[in-house]
């Protein structure tokens, strides 16, 4: 249908302007200044968010769809577009978790971009929180419901979402107060049409396989907590939820008694006292609501969470391996939910984000206080396990983030994921940062270009060495002063004097460069450059060999 379009052009013009449910004209927007088209640029975020937009609405459509972008839709001129793809792609993915294909064709000389859109296995909303799908040639409003019994008529069905034999007279009071409370719903609002406002209910009056699961009584527990003394050790307490209530009862129960476990540590400095968990509450409810969401319904085991006491430790351990694509190494940048329809009635009550389900929000809330990030693995057994450890804050850490501007970018689990990398090692290659993402080059030079646009104490949080990245000066002084008065975590391991890590420095550098001086060594760990010297001459003759003399010395591997 886009070839189609295409091949009508004359003139500068295509011929054929029909606009289908399938497939829609754009032009950029925010270019017009009266009857004159402003130059096109690389980046246009006010395009982004249009497009963003209709890109939200084809996901919704069934089978999909594309935009070409670049064609006036009313008269078809083609105006082209400057916009870059992977800008543009990375734009509309944070607007509304969906990364089109955008592909480049030019016609009639000037370059335009097809955005080609799948279906989404889930609702998508737009940036105004409007849940629209394509009907004739517009986007037009629709209800959960109606989008839920589309999937359900399709060919692959989430299971979740086909009826149940419950209705909402089987709803427990429990649930229903939660659920208000969660939605902060009109008090004047029925029960009905906010179970229906929510996708719960269907057009039926049954509730789906999601609304009964997470509404009525269970018959059975479905999540547990236990409370160890340490790892393997003795059970302290239990928590075991009334079997007659619902799963969203029994999350409460255990979220209440994890609020009580994980109690306060107060900090102190020579100023002030501040008191912070021991792992970030919000980094625990994520945990437990991701094991809730993912988990594998089919089986009968429960959801077991565990508490343990002395290591100030989270581990949520669920029946059911990884699907769609999802894996140990990219659960960090790639979505995939196994019943769609249950993780979106979890984002329509608001417990967890429409953009995602919460595990970069994990990573940045244990990075931010100095914890390592979350370990999510697969277990022997078909189990997939989350495990927080907490403790104490590492006072710099904490000072290193809250020094951060803009302030925005506290938030940013890309920065956090940049930073925890630089905290325990010397330096950074693009390589390195893209597995620490789990992502490829192109998005770790994004979050790379915005770590360098960040700074601390005016100046920049990174900044380039070479061909590689470390800490800008500010950043390395407070971690570097601040760690030597602070019990907790080891910073910085390789900012020392110590022979074995300055050896750890070279042997790293010289894993990825063919020599290496000692202004390296003393940029890459803050030692004096008389250490450095002398720690190259340490190595001279069996590790190492001197090339060159004066300013030009440098040192080699023996080969």
């Amino acid at each position: 249908m886009v070839a189609a379009l295409l091949a009508s052009e004359q003139d500068g013009a295509l011929l054929s302007t029909e606009e289908t449910a399938a497939v829609d004209l754009k032009e950029e927007a925010g270019r017009r200044n009266g009857p004159q088209l402003e130059p096109g640029l690389a980046q246009n975020p006010e395009a982004a968010t249009k497009l963003a937009d209709e890109v939200a609405c084809l996901a919704n459509s069934p089978g999909g769809g594309a935009l070409i972008l670049g064609v006036e839709d009313r008269t078809g001129q083609v105006l082209g577009t400057e916009l870059d793809v992977d800008w543009l792609r990375q734009r509309i993915n944070r607007a509304v978790s969906v990364a089109p294909d955008i592909v480049v064709q030019y016609v009639a000389g000037q370059r335009v971009l097809i955005l080609y859109v799948a279906e989404s296995p889930e609702p998508i909303h737009d940036t105004g929180d409007r849940l629209r799908w394509r009907v004739g040639d517009e986007c037009a409003r629709i209800d959960r419901s109606e989008w839920w019994q589309h999937r359900e008529r399709a060919r692959e069905t989430d299971p979740m979402a086909a009826p149940s034999g419950a209705t909402p007279d089987d709803i427990t009071q429990g649930a229903l107060r939660l659920v208000r409370s969660h939605t902060g719903a009109d008090p004047m609002e029925t029960d009905e049409d906010l179970l229906r406002r929510l996708g719960a209910v269907r057009s039926d009056n049954r509730l789906s396989q999601a609304g009964r699961l997470l509404f009525t009584p269970a018959a059975r527990p479905l999540i547990e907590l236990t409370v160890l003394d340490v790892h393997g050790g003795n059970v302290i307490n239990r928590v075991v939820p009334d079997s007659s209530s619902s799963l969203l009862e029994q999350l409460d129960n255990v979220e209440k008694a994890l609020e009580t476990l994980n109690d306060f540590v107060v900090h102190t400095d020579s100023f002030a006292a501040e008191s912070v968990r021991k792992v970030p509450p919000n980094a625990v409810r994520e945990a437990v609501l991701n094991g809730l969401i993912h988990r594998d319904w089919n089986r009968p085991e429960l959801t077991d969470v565990r508490w343990i006491e002395h290591d100030s430790t989270l581990v949520v351990r669920n029946p059911g391996c990884f699907t769609g694509g999802i894996s140990a190494d990219n659960v960090l940048s790639n979505r995939h939910a196994r019943y769609p329809a249950l993780a979106d009635l979890f984002r329509a009550m608001g417990l967890v984000e429409k953009q995602g389900l919460g595990v970069d929000r994990m990573y940045q809330a244990m990075i931010s206080l100095g914890h390592r990030p979350p370990i999510i693995a697969e277990e022997a057994g078909d189990r997939v396990t989350c495990t927080l450890v907490g403790g104490p804050p590492v006072r710099p850490v904490m000072e290193l983030v809250g020094r951060i501007r803009p302030t925005a970018r506290q938030k940013d689990y890309r920065i956090a994921i940049i930073v925890d990398a630089l905290l325990h090692r010397p330096f950074l290659a693009l390589r390195d940062v893209a597995d620490a993402l789990q992502s490829d080059a192109a998005s770790a030079d994004v979050a790379l270009q915005a770590a360098t646009q960040s700074t601390v104490d005016g100046e920049a949080l990174i900044r380039t060495y070479k061909d590689v990245w470390v800490f800008g000066r500010s950043s390395w002084r407070l971690v570097a002063v601040r760690r030597a008065s602070t019990s907790g975590p080891e910073v910085l391991p390789h900012a020392s004097t110590d022979s074995h890590r300055l050896r750890a420095v070279v042997d790293a550098w010289l894993g990825a460069h063919p020599a290496i001086t000692s202004g390296d060594l003393t940029e890459l760990t803050g030692v004096a450059r008389g250490t450095a010297q002398r720690a190259l001459q340490d190595l001279e003759g069996t590790d190492l060999r001197k090339v060159g003399g004066g300013r030009s010395t440098r040192y080699e591997p023996v080969p």
